[in-house]
Parts: C-alpha cells; structure tokens; sequence
C-alpha cells in the first residue's frame, strides 16, 4: 500500500467514526476521549492493523489515536528526495529529535515511533478539527525536490 492510499484510506476510516460520534452528540473532549488507544481497540477494530494484537506505535501509557500520521508527518510515494541512490519518501516536518529514518529497499522512511507529539491530549486539543484530512493536508507533498 502507498502512502497516499493508506492517507485516503485512513481518512475515510477516521470521518465515518467522527461522523458517528457527531450525530451522537459527542462534544470535542468526548470525540478525543473516544480515540484513547484502549477505547479503540476495543469500539474500531478496523480503524489500525495494529489493533488486532493490541499492539501500540508508539510506547505512551495515554495513547490517544486522534491524529494518526501527525501533522508535521510529510510524504511523496515519488520520492521527496534522493541522495546516494536512496529515495526518500517521508520526513518531520519540524524534524524531531526523536524522530528516525530507516531503510528498505533503497528507500528511507520516517519512524517517528520515539515520538508522541501528536498522540497527547493537549496537541489534540490546540489542533481539533472534525476533518482529520484538512488537520493533516500540508502532509501529502505535491511538489518534491527529487
């Protein structure tokens, strides 16, 4: 799967679970509650692959799903770049400390498993939105620098 058709996919998962809760009368801190990782696997099964071993990506005690990707995440399945023969198709875009790269193929890719800035309520909270996609349009790069 590219990265553009996990982003597509997992849009669609994230606004028929919004949409639920919406029409349920859920308020922002309820909608944020609900994307706690227990809550999730338990309620949307389907919602992560990880799931299914209740398996988190990232080591936090307060997991909270809301803004699977992050923001800051950037991608091109064409590549942002290339140096020495290695195509790399995703970067943080505030180039976290925690934030790693690792190697397949002859293409790199961000782990950003050491990193929880998007996965606190408190960043939740600052970046609410009921559209996971437009939180998270600056991600998908149109224009790489290959």
């Amino acid at each position: 799967m590219s990265y553009l058709e996990w982003f597509e996919t997992h849009a669609n998962k994230h606004h028929a679970i919004v949409q639920k809760l919406c029409v349920q009368n859920y308020t922002k801190a309820m909608i944020i509650d609900y994307f706690l990782f227990e809550n999730m696997v338990e309620k949307e099964p389907d919602f992560c692959l990880l799931y299914a071993n209740k398996q988190k990506c990232h080591d936090l005690k307060a997991l909270n799903c809301y803004l699977c990707a992050c923001p800051h995440f950037r991608f091109n399945d064409a590549g942002l770049s290339v140096e020495e023969g290695v195509t790399c198709k995703s970067v943080c875009s505030i180039h976290s400390k925690k934030s790693g790269v690792f190697v397949y193929e002859n293409v790199a890719h961000l782990d950003c498993s050491a990193c929880s800035v998007p996965h606190t309520k408190a960043y939740i909270n600052k970046h609410f939105g009921v559209s996971w996609k437009k939180i998270m349009q600056a991600c998908l790069v149109t224009s790489p620098k290959v």
